[in-house]
């Protein structure tokens, strides 16, 4: 049975502001764009929640850290520890080291590299780095993308830091991409596989990547009024089971019902598929 984690992107609605970066091409420098939502749960009490709730891991937007000095990351490895819960990724959802562009790619690994320190003094195993938005079928994007993700690899393996990258953006929108640029990447870096994101074909292209998966997302896809569409989730796990994978299952409900409801009904839909002997 894989490790039962939850996505916080399930609670973005009352977890704080949103402190997002963006890039803004005719000044080429990154800018913060900050959403405004309620606090009305801190990641320490998630954690407890979540710990109380039985799952083991979870997952981290970097835009829900909302204090990273040292004593604030101190603060959240400590209580990660206090719940038995471990820090499985911490998610970055910016950035494109797939551009033409050498002064953006530049320039956003310098942020990786940042992210991955603060992720290293926070205590997670893994930082989760887009591979990039260009086109699918511009090959030397999947070799620009793959040259700045060992770099971000092989600086994360000085902080005891593993990068991951996942079949999220344009880049990475078809299963034989998210295979050639890991192949490009020589072993350095591993791979979350989400439920959700192949835009076409999406039972086949996972099945494809899914050896390959450090973590899996696993996200519901929802119908009208927030209810989880279980077919799709079933067959999705089923997807898991096959090709034996035991890692990280990170449950994400990303609609309007009830996200602990939600996740409590992913998790026991898992653990029926996941439990059964090979």
């Amino acid at each position: 049975m894989p490790v039962l984690s939850l996505n916080a992107w399930s609670f973005e609605r009352y977890m704080g502001p949103l402190r997002l970066i963006e890039w803004n091409e005719d000044t080429k420098e990154q800018v913060l764009k900050v959403s405004n939502r309620p606090e009305e749960m801190s990641l320490s009490a998630m954690l407890a929640k979540l710990a109380r709730r039985g799952y083991r891991a979870a997952e981290i937007p970097y835009c829900h850290l909302q204090d990273t000095s040292e004593e604030g990351l101190e603060h959240l490895r400590d209580q990660a520890r206090m719940q038995n819960v471990q820090l499985t990724s911490l998610l970055l959802d910016y950035g494109d080291l797939s551009s033409a562009d050498s002064l953006r790619r530049r320039i956003d690994l310098t942020w990786y590299r940042r992210w991955i320190d603060i992720a290293a003094d926070g205590g997670f195993v893994c930082v989760r780095i887009p591979a990039g938005e260009s086109e699918p079928g511009d090959r030397p994007a999947i070799m620009r993308a793959a040259d700045g993700l060992r770099h971000a690899a092989e600086y994360a393996k000085s902080r005891n830091v593993r990068v991951v990258t996942e079949n999220i953006g344009s880049l990475l929108s078809t299963s034989d991409n998210v295979k050639h640029l890991l192949e490009a990447c020589g072993g350095r870096v591993g791979l979350t596989v989400d439920f959700g994101n192949f835009p076409k074909d999406k039972y086949r292209q996972l099945a494809d990547v899914m050896p390959y998966a450090d973590t899996v997302h696993a996200k519901a896809k929802t119908k009208s009024g927030g209810i989880v569409d279980e077919d799709d989730f079933y067959r999705c796990l089923e997807l898991c089971a096959n090709a034996g994978f035991r890692g990280p299952l990170s449950l994400t409900y990303l609609d309007d019902g009830d996200a602990w409801e939600a996740l409590d009904g992913l998790r026991s839909m898992a653990e029926n598929v996941m439990n059964k002997p090979a």
